[in-house]
């Protein structure tokens, strides 16, 4: 059995359905057995939570949720109290979430792959499973990787606590969970550290690179392959890719000229929030 881990707050009810579109791909793409597990809190509704199960239903695979309000609210009131800017930070408190991970899914997983819901699995996560950590804890693409300056865009690395080449997008992780749970004091040491430290521009990602930048396997980029770039160096071969729609410089739209948004479409209007609402917002921002 595959795990395969989503976290995320969805404030507006309309969150969901990338997180959905993401699972979709991910099943459509693998002839494995897959559990998705959903890390979130009361704000995501029943309705989206139904649609989940539908998906799941659809290609016999499982999903399950977490209810991180009610599982560990001690745990999320502390992480805001060492981290207070995340209240009214875009990003919110669910970009911790993923620090839960180990603490929440039962102890007989060991090992799990996590990925942003910003993403189209557009592989076989069977791929990504087979990564073998070899006592790091975890598997990860550097941002270098991806085209960025990390002396220029971290801080961690302008003042020299992780190099260059070590520096790591948690978009998608393969995570050792057994090695995780014994790290939980050091976690919480690096929260209470970028809190410490508001400069840094990144909640958990600071986090885990602060942790654990020389405990990784560095993937290859194409696990998780920064949507932007690929415009830019009009790398239209998608296949066997991780794309990620990183940042508001490469989020989906609806210009279907665009390769990686035609390919983000086709995998949402299988799901079903392509509904009749969801077609006439489109209508109208066309």
């Amino acid at each position: 059995m595959i795990h395969v881990c989503f976290c995320f707050r969805d404030e507006t009810g309309r969150y969901s359905k990338f997180a959905g579109t993401a699972m979709l791909s991910l099943f459509e793409n693998t002839n494995s057995k897959v559990t998705v597990h959903i890390l979130h809190d009361k704000t995501l509704t029943a309705e989206n939570r139904d649609k989940f199960f539908y998906i799941a239903g659809h290609y016999g695979q499982l999903v399950k949720f977490y209810n991180l309000d009610e599982l560990c609210p001690d745990k999320i009131a502390e992480i805001i109290k060492l981290v207070p800017d995340v209240v009214k930070a875009k990003a919110t408190v669910g970009a911790f979430y993923k620090l839960l991970i180990p603490q929440v899914l039962p102890k007989e997983i060991y090992k799990a792959i996590f990925i942003d819901p910003d993403t189209i699995i557009n592989l076989d996560i069977n791929e990504l499973w087979q990564t073998e950590l070899a006592g790091k804890i975890l598997g990860v693409v550097p941002e270098i990787d991806n085209g960025a300056n990390p002396n220029k865009s971290f801080l961690l690395c302008s003042e020299g606590r992780v190099k260059p080449n070590d520096y790591f997008n948690t978009g998608v992780m393969v995570m050792d969970l057994n090695i995780l749970r014994d790290k939980e004091k050091i976690i919480m040491h690096g929260v209470k550290f970028r809190g410490e430290n508001p400069k840094q521009k990144f909640f958990e990602q600071t986090v885990l690179n602060y942790c654990f930048s020389k405990r990784t396997i560095k993937l290859r980029v194409r696990f998780n392959l920064f949507v932007k770039n690929a415009r830019k160096y009009k790398n239209l071969d998608f296949s066997g890719k991780i794309l990620h729609y990183v940042d508001g410089s490469s989020r989906m739209g609806l210009d279907m000229n665009d390769f990686s948004n035609r390919l983000w479409m086709n995998y949402f209007i299988k799901t079903p929030w392509f509904n009749v609402e969801t077609f006439g917002r489109l209508y109208t921002s066309l």
